[in-house]
Formats: C-alpha cells, structure tokens, sequence
C-alpha cells in the first residue's frame, strides 16, 4: 500500500517549522516516515514545504517528495499534489507529518482491519467523539472522489458525502495526538520519552 503523508504546513502556531524539531535522535518527520515504513508501506509520496526540503535531503528511497510552493492554499492543496503522484496504485492511506507517536505496529494495526472490510466499506478511520484520527485507510475509489477538496476543510467534506462507507473504529490516542503549540510538542516528547521508558528503550 501506498501513502500520501501530508507535511507542508507552515507552522505558524508553533512559531518555527514543528517537522524538523528533533524527536528523539530524530527529526518529527523523519519519526513519523520511519513508522510508516515499520508498518510496512511500501511506497511514501510526502508532500512538504520548502524550508523542509531544504533540511531533509537523504530520506530513505521508499520517500518520493514533492514540494508545495503554495501551501497557505490549504491542506487540500498537498492532498491534490499527493493524489497526483500516487499515480495508477490501487488503495492508500492518508497520513499527517505532525503524528509521530502512532508508532508502526498501531499503524499495522489498522492496516490489517482495512484489510478486512466488507466491500460495502471503502474507508477505515480511526475516530472519538466525532474526530477522526490518523492514518485514515481508502480505497482507490477515493483518489476521484478528492480531487475537487478545497481549502484546510474540503476533504472531510467529501468523506461525510459517503458517511454508509466509513468504517470507524475505536483507535489508542496516538492517532489523535498531533502537536501545534510547543505546549504540545513538549507534552508529545514527554509521552514518547514514557513510552520509551515502559518497554525498555530509549529514544535519546
């Protein structure tokens, strides 16, 4: 399976570029590609900003880039540009660059329920309280559906169009803990280093 991992946002609550603040022994980004790759995507088309580009330039082979030169546009802005280089590939996941501690097996996990989805079922989604979480599983029906999103909001617009298809199931936190703030990207590498901690390792 293929994924679109959008990370062209720019940032501006954080008051610098959150993706490239170390997590660890590594970047966010970089964080967050290694469990999509620990989760088994085979292939990654990660849309991202220029100053990203710019500081992340030996990504694993797996990574196609593309840069946004727009991404005030809107987050369907980088989803057109990700929908385009997915090209002819059948189903795919949609993944957010400020997710880093959906760490790979929970990303598997999901994988292996949209496995197992009726056919009356064409999207899996990790949701609580009416808030879906990340990645998000599609079918490849889902690629022409997207292509008229606009703007930060246009793409859950057109998910709730088809709200018989979606699967939502009950996911751990992880998928619903993106960071905007330095509060919460200080709270997002207190709970990683936790983590860390309980089974034994260490991210330092």
């Amino acid at each position: 399976m293929d994924a679109i991992l959008l990370a062209a946002g720019l940032s501006k609550r954080m008051g610098r570029q959150k993706l490239l603040l170390p997590f660890g022994n590594k970047t966010v980004l970089e964080t967050v590609i290694d469990n999509l790759r620990g989760a088994g995507i085979e292939k990654i088309h990660a849309v991202i900003s220029r100053e990203v580009a710019a500081a992340l330039s030996n990504l694993p082979p797996c990574v196609e880039t593309r840069v946004n030169e727009a991404p005030e546009r809107g987050q369907s802005s980088s989803l057109a540009i990700g929908l385009e280089m997915l090209g002819e590939s059948g189903d795919f996941l949609i993944m957010l660059g400020d997710l880093p501690l959906a760490a790979s097996e929970a990303i598997a996990a999901l994988a292996r329920r949209f496995d197992a989805l009726p056919p009356e079922k064409t999207l899996l989604a990790p949701c609580r309280a009416g808030i879906f979480g990340h990645p998000m599983f599609y079918r490849a029906v889902w690629r022409e559906r997207f292509r008229g999103a606009q703007g930060d909001a246009g793409g859950r617009k057109i998910v709730t169009q088809y709200e018989h298809e979606i699967e939502r199931i009950e996911a751990p936190d992880c998928h619903f803990k993106d960071m905007d703030t330095p509060e919460e990207y200080e709270e997002r590498v207190r709970q990683a280093i936790s983590g860390a901690n309980v089974r034994g390792e260490s991210i330092i």
